[in-house]
């Protein structure tokens, strides 16, 4: 899980060497001139995907690309591999990068002394799981910005998670640590490549091995309802959270103990927990801080240990990955709120990350925001509104001269005097404490929240919008509309879903290949992960379920086969990244929760569906329907993954005839996306099939949802 804090020295980042072993002799091996490419004299960034990666176009520094072939040019050049991990919506990746760019000694260490690479990992996502693995040997929680020092045969030399913090002496701290590098290496580069690839094998040895099958079903109910059992008892009802989160919003797991309230198989009183669990935490997050009153987006992660201070940088896919749990949510507690605030992320969404002919880009251009200047103070609040308003913001929110925020919120105090805006008060309450009628605090409350945006604007200016359109935002977003239809029966969000899934297909297929970013150059940058594999897997998968249409099967399955031939290595791991598209030689997996979703559990749950709609999963894919992660000493980051062992094993399957009428085809589309598939039948008669094998019939169209809700009772 990410976390955040203070400023870690920079110098143990390049200084730190995983063992300090006696230096050896240096050979002639490297006695030849270093070769210079030309590449290495320039900023490849500003040739590149549009975002983290272009914002440092103008820079001094000769950045290149996260590509094999700065191993070689490192190789020719005798330099180490210097390789700058982040995002833009990382706190601290874009100021670190701003402190190098302005100090010309840095700036010279750098371009003389390494190869530059600059890595963003929405697009280079094993770079991501690559800190995760690295942070985890130095005990410690994996943040952003994260430094990997590589040799020129892609073994890891050093690393280190930085905690950016203002004030730094940025350079002091950098000359220290490089100085060390610079020197064992110029002295000794035989020795640190010997001794990295010693470190590097030994790294292979310790990574993790394929998952395992249980020894037989009863072995495997007997995990999931304990792992179920711990899940559910993480939600602590007094400090409105949920141990082992951290600061990332957990809707994965809200997402799954919800699915689990409802499956069959959960025994009474775990489902009984689940439920109240989901409630309890929905009712507190979703009235929170954590969802803007004022434009409707959901923030991914907190400051402190409150839910009233977000992390205030926004992504396209936080928007779609929530409304899609919270879709599940709705459907398993029918409170009104959820199925709201996904209809919330969603419209901020369309409205501040739609681009290029429809698609989505991952988030607005980079750019800082000053965290105060999104809060209030009392008195800019009341400026900027009538009294009757600023007096309904401050019952709805708790608006108070000294700040609203709580010492867990805000444990140093940056934010004293200083506001967030959340329905702590539900406007009715509010409503009625101010002896207002429902109806005139909804009308303040609308005509407010738009005086309110505008001089939040006018302090925060929105930063410029992306037009280079990103392919897993734009699948993720095809499953949220698809939600959207399933929880609201309107036709007009599953239009939105097909529309949006033909021109993503359209424009980021190439071939039986998917890349990452339209415009898709440098070609090993955009080369498609793993995990964009499967978030389209997932979106072929939602349409053919609210379509009936088989083509997005077939393109699902289609999918699958690729990932089989090309991301699955000889010891059944499926890599993150095709070895001609990154430099790391660790046969990485995103295994668990580290980001969002991990690609191993939407996996799982997309050949699980595909199995269910009659399309058995390449054979090297197979192995995943029945084995289980260890998850249970620590379940939380493999929600994904039970979330999809529990579909496997209690999934309701309903069957219409091929000539079945338009209204029994709209039945069955609208049905809940994660407990239920649905397909066409060889039977003259639509049935339910149950997980033993047995079959109900079903009448009507109108008593299918009624009938399956019954079968699962």
């Amino acid at each position: 899980m990410l976390k955040y804090g203070t400023y870690a020295c920079l110098a143990a980042a390049l200084a730190l060497i995983p063992a300090c072993r006696k230096r050896e002799a240096a050979s002639d091996k490297h006695a030849a001139t270093p070769q210079i490419a030309a590449e290495l004299s320039t900023n490849a960034m500003q040739a590149g995907p549009q975002g983290f990666l272009s914002s440092r176009a103008g820079s001094p520094v000769h950045w290149q690309h996260w590509d094999p072939a700065v191993l070689q040019r490192a190789r020719a050049a005798r330099r180490l591999v210097f390789a700058f991990i982040g995002a833009a919506q990382y706190p601290g990746c874009l100021e670190s990068l701003d402190a190098i760019d302005k100090d010309p000694s840095l700036v010279a260490k750098l371009n003389q002394d390494f190869v530059p690479v600059l890595v963003d990992i929405d697009l280079c996502r094993e770079a991501g799981v690559a800190a995760g693995v690295m942070s985890q040997e130095l005990k410690q929680p994996v943040s952003f910005p994260f430094i990997l020092v590589l040799s020129p045969d892609a073994n890891e030399v050093t690393w280190r998670p930085i905690a950016y913090s203002q004030g730094a002496d940025l350079r002091q701290m950098f000359e220290g640590a490089t100085d060390v590098i610079s020197r064992m290496w110029a002295e000794s580069p035989d020795y640190v490549e010997a001794n990295s690839k010693r470190d590097h094998d030994n790294r292979m040895k310790r990574l993790p091995v394929a998952d395992t099958s249980p020894a037989n079903p009863e072995e495997r109910n007997a995990m999931m309802m304990r792992t179920t059992r711990k899940l559910a008892n993480l939600y602590d009802e007094d400090i409105k959270s949920v141990f082992g989160t951290g600061g990332l919003l957990p809707l994965g797991l809200m997402q799954c103990l919800a699915s689990t309230s409802l499956d069959p198989n959960t025994p009474p009183d775990i489902a009984r927990r689940c439920s109240a669990a989901v409630k309890a935490f929905s009712g507190a997050v979703l009235n929170s801080a954590m969802v803007d009153p004022l434009d409707g987006g959901i923030y991914s992660s907190r400051r402190g240990s409150s839910w009233d201070l977000p992390m205030i940088n926004r992504t396209c896919m936080t928007q779609a990955r929530a409304a899609r749990a919270l879709a599940t949510i709705y459907n398993a507690t029918k409170e009104p709120r959820s199925l709201d605030v996904a209809l919330g992320a969603i419209h901020f969404a369309e409205e501040q990350f739609e681009a290029q002919n429809g698609l989505f880009a991952a988030q607005r251009l980079p750019g800082l925001t000053p965290m105060g200047d999104w809060l209030w103070t009392q008195e800019q609040l009341e400026q900027a509104l009538t009294p009757e308003e600023a007096t309904l913001w401050k019952a709805i929110s708790g608006i108070k001269a000294m700040g609203n925020l709580a010492l867990e919120a805000d444990p140093k105090r940056e934010f004293f005097r200083l506001n967030s805006l959340g329905f702590r008060v539900p406007l009715a309450q509010a409503a009625a404490d101010l002896n207002l009628s429902t109806e005139a605090a909804a009308g303040l409350l609308e005509s407010s929240r738009k005086k309110l945006s505008k001089a939040r604007q006018s302090r925060v200016p929105d930063r410029a919008p992306a037009t280079a359109a990103s392919a897993g935002t734009s699948f993720r977003m095809v499953s949220a509309y698809a939600a959207m239809f399933t929880a609201t029966g309107k036709p007009e969000w599953r239009d939105k879903a097909l529309s949006l899934a033909e021109r993503s297909r359209q424009t980021f297929a190439k071939g039986v290949l998917l890349v990452e970013q339209n415009p898709g150059t440098p070609d090993a940058v955009c080369d498609a992960r793993a995990f964009t594999y499967a978030l389209a897997i997932q979106a072929a998968l939602d349409l053919a379920e609210i379509t009936m249409d088989e083509n997005w099967r077939l393109w699902a399955g289609d999918l699958c086969s690729t990932m089989s031939e090309l991301f699955v290595d000889e010891s059944g791991r499926l890599l993150e990244a095709r070895q001609v598209s990154t430099p790391l030689a660790l046969p990485l997996e995103d295994r668990i929760m580290l980001f969002d979703d991990s690609t191993a559990g939407v996996m799982r749950m997309n050949i699980a569906r595909l199995e269910a709609l009659g399309q058995s999963p390449p054979p090297t894919l197979a192995p995943w329907l029945s084995s289980l992660p260890k998850f249970e000493d620590f379940p939380v980051v493999f929600t994904d993954s039970i979330l999809a062992a529990s579909f496997a094993a209690s999934r309701v399957i309903v069957e219409i005839p091929e000539n079945a009428s338009p209204e029994w085809r709209e039945a069955a589309c609208r049905l809940p996306l994660d407990r239920v598939a649905r397909r066409f039948g060889k039977e003259p008669a639509a049935r339910i099939l149950q997980p033993d094998g047995s079959k109900i019939p079903v009448t009507s169209p109108e008593s299918l949802a009624a009938s399956i809700a019954t079968a699962s009772n």
